[in-house]
């Protein structure tokens, strides 16, 4: 019974974290493949994943209703960290 509970109390700390994975793989493959996404989703520090997301999520819909790359100067300053970490972890993936 103990190790049940222990299971079920690390299953439900963690949710937070798997929600953000399936966040960042949505908007991610957006433009890239699955396994590209797998590979820089793993590489993306947790403190900036929200941040990541964001700035993926922004850049996703400038291309989709402009056709064009997002202006760095529309971010604030999480979300362009956040870029920057997917860059860093996309530069790694290839």
């Amino acid at each position: 019974m103990r190790m049940v509970f222990l299971v079920v109390a690390g299953l439900a700390l963690g949710l937070p974290a798997v929600a953000q994975t399936d966040e960042f793989m949505k908007e991610c493959m957006v433009t890239a493949s699955e396994k590209m996404c797998s590979c820089m989703s793993a590489r993306i520090p947790a403190d900036q994943r929200s941040n990541a997301i964001v700035g993926l999520r922004k850049s996703n819909a400038s291309v989709s209703v402009s056709g064009n790359l997002l202006d760095p100067k529309t971010l604030n300053q999480n979300e362009m960290q956040g870029l920057n970490a997917v860059v860093a972890a996309q530069a790694y993936c290839m």
